[in-house]
């Protein structure tokens, strides 16, 4: 007679396996863009270790003096107008931000900053403002490939949802990229402080990413001792830059 398993008919294909964990920035979409594909530890790691390598090479430590200080949080200001006017990215603003914090630790004065913050840049022409784009790529050695705070708060962002997948839902509706957009404004504010330019954007990040596991999770410390590990950054740097990021989030 015929088999048992014919008998009863074809047999149902087996269930495809869970989705992969994807990796989404502060627009909500898969970035960046040459990271298709699915995420694994390895990968990411790889981005971070060059994302580190960037970052060790092209910043540099220093405070501005303090007539830059005094005047830094309305530049930002003024970024973030030109965003919502011409609908940049958070990605390019965090780029231009970091770009500008470079410039700011790498001269000792900006000529007539009072004056490009009274007018906006509308007193100058597209001339001037052409002398001043040239001033600056020579003064940061027309390199402004470097790892922004935003990349590496995406990377660890991700690294803890692949470690820890149980993270996932203890997030707000679930949801990895509404995390990273809450995230991300919380970073950036933090960036519009000056006094948070003597650290670099990688250190930022992860305490922005520790202030939140330590409210979301009883075993916070667990993925960010693994992460301080993977970005060779020391407890001391860790709880030097959070003592301030905290003292500038009471404002956000």
């Amino acid at each position: 007679g015929p088999a048992p398993d014919a008998a009863q008919g074809p047999q149902p294909p087996p269930p495809p396996p869970p989705p992969r964990p994807l990796l989404f920035g502060a627009e909500g979409r898969p970035v960046p863009c040459d990271w298709g594909g699915l995420l694994d530890e390895r990968r990411l790691v790889t981005h971070l270790k060059l994302a580190l390598g960037r970052e060790a090479r092209l910043w540099r430590a220093g405070t501005p003096q303090v007539e830059i200080c005094d005047a830094f949080q309305e530049v930002v200001l003024q970024l973030l107008r030109l965003k919502n006017i011409f609908h940049f990215s958070q990605s390019t603003f965090n780029l231009a931000l970091t770009i500008f914090s470079r410039l700011l630790a790498s001269v000792k004065l900006i000529p007539r900053i009072k004056d490009f913050i009274k007018h906006y840049g509308s007193g100058y022409t597209p001339n001037e403002l052409l002398r001043m784009e040239l001033a600056i790529l020579d003064k940061l050695h027309w390199d402004l490939y470097i790892g922004t705070p935003l990349d590496f708060l995406t990377i660890f962002h991700a690294l803890v949802v692949l470690g820890w997948p149980h993270v996932v839902e203890l997030l707000p509706q679930r949801n990895p990229s509404l995390h990273v957009a809450s995230l991300t404004r919380q970073l950036q504010h933090c960036m519009a402080g000056h006094q948070l330019l003597q650290f670099k954007g990688s250190t930022l990040a992860l305490v922005i990413i520790t202030l939140e596991l330590e409210r979301l999770m009883p075993d916070w410390w667990t993925p960010i001792s693994d992460l301080l590990k993977k970005a060779q950054i020391s407890i001391e740097q860790l709880r030097c830059c959070m003592d301030l990021v905290k003292h500038q989030l009471r404002t956000f």
